[in-house]
């Protein structure tokens, strides 16, 4: 029995095969930083706003702030954490995101309010100034 064609195909074949485990793949490597780290850190409403921000409380589950605006006044964007929101006196406030995104949020006193934390701005929208407590978590 005599093997001519088949064979050498075969056994290119098999080699071809045998060969594919040995090859080696260049390592990968991240990319480099394309973002500064100063754009990464975040901007907390304490450090951005001490005039109308102030510490209530603080331990390591939660975080109580007291936001104060006068009518018309703005909070500049700040990053936020989810909080639940307390009403101390009527409140009348547009929560504004970078992307324009707005939404105006009108609370009787002693209502409340969960918000999820994201980057935003205060604007006390009333006539009458507003005082709010963030209870972060």
């Amino acid at each position: 029995m005599k093997y001519t064609k088949p064979v050498p195909s075969l056994l290119l074949g098999c080699l071809s095969i045998a060969g594919l485990p040995g090859q080696v793949r260049p390592p990968q490597y991240a990319p480099p930083d394309i973002i500064p780290p100063e754009v990464l850190k975040t901007r907390d409403a304490l450090q951005v706003d001490t005039l109308h921000y102030r510490l209530e409380f603080e331990n390591d589950k939660m975080r109580v702030l007291r936001l104060t605006l006068k009518p018309a006044e703005t909070v500049p964007m700040h990053d936020d954490r989810d909080a639940l929101v307390v009403c101390l006196k009527e409140c009348h406030v547009r929560f504004t995101s970078p992307n324009g995104r707005s939404e105006d949020v009108h609370m009787e006193t002693g209502s409340t309010k969960w918000i999820f934390g994201e980057t935003r701005s205060e604007k006390n929208l009333g006539t009458k100034p507003v005082e709010m407590l963030f209870v972060e978590t």
